[in-house]
C-alpha cells in the first residue's frame, strides 16, 4: 500500500490546476460516470435491491476517483492514484476496530446487504452547541444510552464566560474540557469504560489544538478515535493531514470525515452517491482510515433525510458493504427538532436504509445541525433502536422500502418547514435527566407504527 508520505509528495508534485477548474470537473467527471455505468434513482424505490446497481456504483466510483485524482487546497496541485493502487488501499483496511474498555469495550466489524447483527453505535452531538454548565449533562444523555458502543460531543457556546474562537489559545482549553466532559459524562452514567470516536474535536478545528488535548493525563485513551475530514468536494488541505500524521504517530484511531453536498458541484443524487463513494479510496490512500463517517446532505434542505438522500445512503452503504470491507457509518441529519413526532419519523427512515444496507449508525443532527441546545439521547435512542429492530426482524430490502415508503409519507412534504423543536430543558427534566412523558410518548408512537409495518422491537 502507498506510504502516507508518498501519497503527500504526489500533491506536491500532481498537476497543477484552480480550485475552481476542479469544481467543474468534479461535476463533470461526476454525469459522465453515472451515464456510462446507468447509475439512476427510480421514485419508486428508495431502498434499492438491485445488486447489480449497487455494484455499478461502486465500479463508477471507482472509475472517478482514479480520473479525478484529489485536490490540495494548499499546493494547487492534483494528486493521481492508479486503480491497482486503490485496491490495494481498500484491501488493506482492518477489519475489526476496538473501543472503550471493560465492560464498556465495543468492536466495530463489516455488516453485509440485510445483516442481522446490529451496526455498531456511534451516538453523538454532532457539534451541536451547548454552554459550559450543562455541556456535561447533555453529554450525559447520550452516554447513559445502552445502545451507545462510543459517543462524541457538542460544541461550546463560550467557556468561563469566554467565545471560543479557532486558533486562539481558549481552543486549546475548550478540547481539553471536551475530553474531560466525555470522561464525566460516561462515569456518571455508569459507563466509565465507553470509548469515543470523536473525542476532542467537536470544540476544536485546528490542529495544535486537538493535538494539546489529545494527552493521556485528560482522559484519552489509545482506542479512542479522531476523525479527519476531507474538503469538499475530493479535496485536502495541510491543517488536516497534519492531524493525521500525529494521530497515526501517536497510534490511535483514526477514521475519515465525507460530506458531499447533493445540489453543489456534485450535482444530483447518482452523482453525489458516486462522489461520496470515492472519498472513501480518498480516505484510505491519503487519510488511512480505519474507518469513516459519512454525511451526505440536501445542499437546500440541510439534511439527509429527504426521498433523493434516504436512496443515496442506502445506494452507497450497500457498494461499500458488497464490494468492500471497508467500515462506514452514516450519520444521521434530519430537518426537525428534538421532541416533535417529526423526527421520530426522519430518525427512522435514515436508520433502516443504512441498516438493512449494510451500514453503521451514527445518530444524530436534530434541527438541520444549526440550533444551540437541540439535540439529546432520545434522538439516539430512537434511531439505535430502530436499528437494532431492523437487524433482528431480518428484512429483507424490499421490506424495508416499502415500509420506509410509508414513513415518507408521514413527514417529506414537510421538510422544508419542519419545526425545530425543543431544548435540552424543555424535553427532560434537568436534575433526572430523563426524558419527559412528552417525548417518551412520541417515541412510543413511532415504535407503534413500525411494529404494524413488520419491524419487531
Amino acid at each position: 500500500m502507498i506510504s502516507f508520505k508518498d501519497a503527500v509528495d504526489r500533491l506536491e508534485t500532481g498537476e497543477i490546476l484552480s480550485e475552481h477548474e476542479f469544481d467543474l470537473k468534479v461535476g463533470q467527471l461526476a454525469r459522465k460516470c453515472v451515464k456510462e455505468f446507468g447509475i439512476k434513482m427510480d421514485p419508486e424505490t428508495v431502498i434499492t435491491s438491485d445488486n447489480t446497481l449497487a455494484d455499478a456504483a461502486y465500479e463508477a466510483s471507482l472509475r472517478l476517483f482514479v480520473e479525478l485524482g484529489v485536490y490540495c487546497i494548499n499546493t494547487g496541485r492534483v494528486a493521481k492514484f492508479t486503480e491497482e493502487e486503490t485496491k490495494e488501499a481498500v484491501a488493506a483496511a482492518p477489519r475489526k476496530l476496538d473501543f472503550g474498555e471493560g465492560k464498556d469495550l465495543a468492536y466495530m466489524t463489516p455488516r453485509q446487504v440485510e445483516d442481522r447483527t446490529p451496526p455498531f453505535v456511534n451516538m453523538s452531538m454532532v457539534g451541536t452547541p451547548f454552554p459550559s454548565s450543562m455541556f456535561v449533562s447533555a453529554f450525559q444523555t447520550y452516554a447513559q444510552e445502552p445502545l451507545a458502543n462510543t459517543i462524541s460531543g457538542g460544541s461550546l457556546l463560550e467557556l468561563d464566560g469566554r467565545i471560543v474562537q479557532s486558533g486562539r489559545p481558549i481552543e486549546v482549553d475548550a478540547a481539553i474540557f471536551n475530553v474531560k466532559a466525555t470522561r464525566e459524562a460516561a462515569k456518571r452514567a455508569g459507563r466509565p469504560g465507553l470509548g469515543s470516536h470523536n473525542i476532542p474535536q467537536g470544540s476544536a478545528e485546528k490542529t495544535a489544538a486537538i493535538i494539546a488535548a489529545m494527552h493521556p493525563d485528560f482522559g484519552v485513551r489509545k482506542n479512542d478515535g479522531a476523525l479527519v475530514a476531507a474538503l469538499g468536494e475530493m479535496k485536502v488541505d495541510y491543517e488536516r493531514l497534519n492531524k493525521l500524521a500525529f494521530l497515526e504517530a501517536a497510534g490511535y484511531h483514526h477514521g475519515g470525515l465525507f460530506g458531499p453536498l447533493m445540489g453543489g458541484y456534485a450535482g444530483g443524487p447518482a452523482e453525489t452517491a458516486l462522489i461520496l463513494l470515492s472519498h472513501f479510496f480518498l480516505g484510505r490512500i491519503l487519510l488511512h482510515t480505519e474507518w469513516s463517517h459519512c454525511f451526505p446532505l440536501n445542499i437546500r434542505e440541510t439534511c439527509n433525510s429527504t426521498p433523493e438522500m434516504v436512496w443515496l445512503v442506502a445506494l452507497s452503504s450497500q457498494a461499500l458493504a458488497r464490494n468492500t470491507k471497508l467500515l462506514h457509518t452514516q450519520n444521521c441529519f434530519v430537518a426537525s427538532g428534538p421532541c416533535t413526532e417529526m423526527i421520530t419519523q426522519e430518525l427512522a427512515a435514515h436508520s433502516i436504509a443504512a441498516t438493512v444496507s449494510g451500514g453503521h449508525v451514527n445518530p444524530a443532527a436534530p434541527a438541520r445541525n444549526k440550533y444551540p441546545e437541540r439535540c439529546s439521547g432520545m434522538e439516539g435512542r430512537i434511531h439505535a433502536e430502530v436499528a437494532n429492530a431492523v437487524a433482528r426482524s431480518g428484512i429483507k430490502r424490499s421490506e424495508a422500502n416499502a415500509i420506509v415508503k410509508k414513513v415518507l409519507e408521514k413527514y417529506a412534504s414537510k421538510i422544508s418547514d419542519a419545526p425545530i423543536g425543543k431544548k435540552l430543558t424543555e424535553c427532560y427534566d434537568v436534575k433526572t435527566l430523563t426524558p419527559s412523558k412528552e417525548y417518551l410518548d412520541l417515541h412510543a408512537k413511532i415504535k407503534g407504527f413500525l411494529t404494524d409495518l413488520g419491524l419487531s422491537f
